[in-house]
């Protein structure tokens, strides 16, 4: 038997629990909290072994619908600021990215929360409740906000940002420093929450490559994983697409599980284990294409797979080659929990 993780996420469960995709997708912008409650449906409805928690957003309640597309106004000006990515995940894409800090000045003024206080917090306490109810059954794994160089794209832009790391590499620093503060207060009370795991993420590590990756992210993953191991939590590293040439940077984190292992990205879940199943445990690596539009012989198949490169001696854990699609059938995810619960090695 080997434990699965599906990475299902609110659209996905959105489809399975045969919900109006639109008018959901619209009320989770609306009422953040609704979130964590689909997934939390979808996760028990399955059967998988654990779930993902996220920190509640801000509500996005200025919103416009034209019939055609969904989009959020600015409140005092009436203009459209952005348009629902439905397909995208179902977030807000901006219609223009403009920098939220210039200046070092401005990087001091982005407030680090305490643990405590965060705590006290109603977004903090809907995470709480559903730990308490449900920690005993499931694995409980926190979702960490960015911390390293996606925390400079959230504040700069994406394309500002990759001009920034080379133009401005100690501004970026800076920033990746208070984002790692932000998030180790934030993990502090996942931790305190009774959470069992961690969720760390960079999704631009494949793009600036590992030179930059070792320089800009790996020194906060390292810290953040420091400071967390004090409290007795398990943290895994995503990276998105390709990270064949990162999986030692990121073992040398200091985490205990790398993933998502993408094989649309040219990852092969056997190079990862030959290279370092010996230092951190290995999951994801089930193709995400054939997740959403292969037939269930081809999903078994990729699984089986998996199973066969990443399970021997242990260390493994079956999941999808990123976020759950949308679209994946049911009968896919069932394939999937009972690829892993009757393999046997």
């Amino acid at each position: 038997m080997v434990p699965v993780i599906p990475q299902i996420c609110h659209p996905h469960a959105i489809k399975a629990l045969g919900l109006d995709y639109r008018e959901t997708i619209i009320e989770c912008l609306r009422n953040p909290l609704l979130i964590n409650e689909l997934d939390l449906k979808c996760v028990k409805m399955y059967g998988v072994d654990g779930i993902r928690l996220w920190v509640p957003s801000d509500p996005i309640t200025a919103i416009e619908d034209d019939g055609n597309d969904v989009w959020q106004i600015d409140a005092k000006t009436g203009q459209r600021i952005g348009r629902i990515d439905f397909m995208g995940g179902g977030w807000v894409e901006p219609l223009e990215e403009k920098p939220l800090v210039e200046t070092f000045a401005d990087i001091e003024q982005l407030k680090v929360v305490s643990a405590d206080e965060l705590l006290k917090t109603e977004k903090f306490q809907s995470v709480k409740q559903i730990i308490d109810e449900n920690g005993a059954n499931l694995f409980m794994i926190g979702g960490v906000p960015a911390l390293s160089f996606e925390y400079v794209t959230i504040l700069r832009g994406k394309q500002q940002a990759l001009m920034d790391i080379i133009e401005k590499p100690e501004f970026v620093k800076a920033i990746i420093e208070r984002g790692l503060q932000i998030s180790i207060e934030v993990s502090i009370a996942f931790a305190k929450m009774g959470i069992d795991a961690l969720y760390i993420g960079e999704t631009f590590g494949g793009l600036i490559g590992p030179n930059l990756f070792e320089e800009f992210c790996v020194p906060a993953f390292r810290r953040f994983t420091a400071t967390l191991k004090k409290y007795n939590v398990l943290i895994y590293l995503h990276v998105c697409g390709n990270s064949t040439q990162l999986f030692e940077l990121m073992a040398d984190t200091g985490v205990d599980c790398i993933e998502p292992l993408d094989s649309l990205g040219g990852v092969s879940v056997a190079d990862a284990k030959k290279r370092v199943g010996n230092r951190v445990a290995l999951m994801g690596g089930v193709n995400t294409a054939l997740l959403a539009h292969g037939s269930l012989d081809e999903v078994v198949i990729d699984c089986h797979r998996c199973l066969d490169e990443g399970a021997p001696n242990g260390g493994y854990i079956l999941a999808a080659g990123d976020m759950l699609p949308t679209e994946t059938s049911k009968e896919k995810v069932k394939a999937m929990i009972n690829a892993a619960k009757n393999y046997q090695y």
